[in-house]
């Protein structure tokens, strides 16, 4: 079915999370249009993203020992994986279900968290020496005014001091050459950002840093990430004014000079479908993208009961196929009407392309 979105207004940045701050540097808008639609996604996310946030839970009960042996771990794991699959249904994302058929290296990856949970059993065992700790997940940093909001994984405090934990189940590292041209692995910048930025929100809250700061990975290897008081109030004041240049831009109207499109900046944006820029965008590089646009000429019925639509794109002709036959009426009234079709199966530099799981359409909608 083709999609209509809503009436929507840019609105002013009430505040930045950590999380965000590196990403919304590379493209303003792209977290101004977040914020104006309210945080909600207006394309699909994949299976892999959701099953994302299954295992940074279970990394974050084994970290808190409430996941300490095998059994607490399957009746974890069956739980969580339930509650996922429930709510997916109830989203309309029930293609998608059961995740274990969708979710790339499912079995590998349950495997690398009893890993995560088998390191952590090993060194309990070897520990000589215990501290009263206490555990604070999901922990809600913030400064006075609350214009910046970050939700630590976890802290621990004890009798040394306190730690931030950060868990991450994708890439930690990227890659850097130096002047010797010698490739090195370095932690993601925007990985590092954020954890700096919890430290000096910690030191707002309890007047002190944390001792260390650590990114938690799918082998429970603890990276920890080196920090000065500095460094961490430097990259605190550079977010304070990054959001505040950036509604100066709102409140003139300047959205031209914060959005940024780009086949690096767009491609895993769920709010393209609202941004014009990007649609303007892909008038001359949707060939280097798996979105398309253009007028519906023709919906054509296969044998199979699924749908194809001829479009015209910049005076191509482009045939989409694996459409659902559910949505014929939709498009049949649409014909003539200008769409953007997002998230299609097809190889880049080609046009003709096959809808998958998570193809969504939109008609074309001017901004507000």
């Amino acid at each position: 079915m083709i999609q209509k979105l809503s009436d929507y207004k840019i609105k002013l940045l009430n505040r930045i999370s950590p999380s965000q701050y590196y990403s919304a540097t590379n493209c303003p808008y792209k977290l101004a249009l977040a914020n104006s639609v309210g945080y909600t996604p207006l394309i699909p996310l994949n299976a892999n993203a959701h099953f994302g946030s299954i295992i940074h839970k279970m990394i974050e009960l084994i970290s808190k020992n409430i996941i300490y042996n095998e059994q607490t771990f399957s009746e974890n794991w069956v739980t969580l994986i339930s509650k996922k699959e429930i709510e997916l249904k109830e989203s309309g994302l029930a293609n998608i279900v059961p995740l274990k058929y969708f979710v790339t290296n499912f079995a590998l990856k349950k495997n690398q968290i009893k890993k995560v949970l088998q390191k952590r059993q090993e060194k309990n065992n070897h520990a000589t020496k215990t501290f009263a700790n206490k555990f604070y997940p999901e922990k809600r940093l913030e400064n006075t005014d609350r214009s910046i909001i970050g939700i630590a994984d976890l802290i621990i405090e004890n009798e040394l001091g306190a730690t931030i934990l950060d868990f991450k189940t994708g890439k930690i590292y990227s890659d850097s050459i130096d002047e010797s041209g010698i490739t090195d692995q370095i932690i993601k910048d925007d990985y590092e950002v954020q954890l700096k930025i919890y430290a000096y929100l910690y030191f707002l809250t309890t007047g002190k840093y944390p001792t260390s700061l650590f990114i938690v990975n799918l082998l429970n290897d603890f990276i920890e990430v080196k920090f000065n008081s500095t460094d961490c109030q430097k990259i605190y004041f550079e977010a304070l004014n990054f959001l505040k240049s950036t509604n100066s831009f709102i409140e003139k109207n300047e959205f031209s000079v914060i959005a940024k499109p780009s086949v690096e900046n767009c491609k895993y944006c769920s709010y393209r479908p609202a941004c014009t820029f990007y649609t303007n965008w892909l008038n001359t590089n949707f060939e280097m993208t798996r979105d398309l646009f253009g007028i519906i000429e023709k919906v054509n019925q296969f044998n199979n009961d699924t749908l194809g639509l001829q479009l015209l794109t910049n005076g191509k002709n482009v045939l989409i196929n694996g459409l659902s036959i559910a949505d014929k009426e939709s498009f049949d009234k649409s014909t003539g009407n200008t769409i953007v079709i997002y998230n299609l199966k097809k190889a880049i530099q080609t046009l003709n392309a096959t809808a998958g799981y998570f193809t969504i359409i939109y008609e074309q909608k001017s901004q507000k």
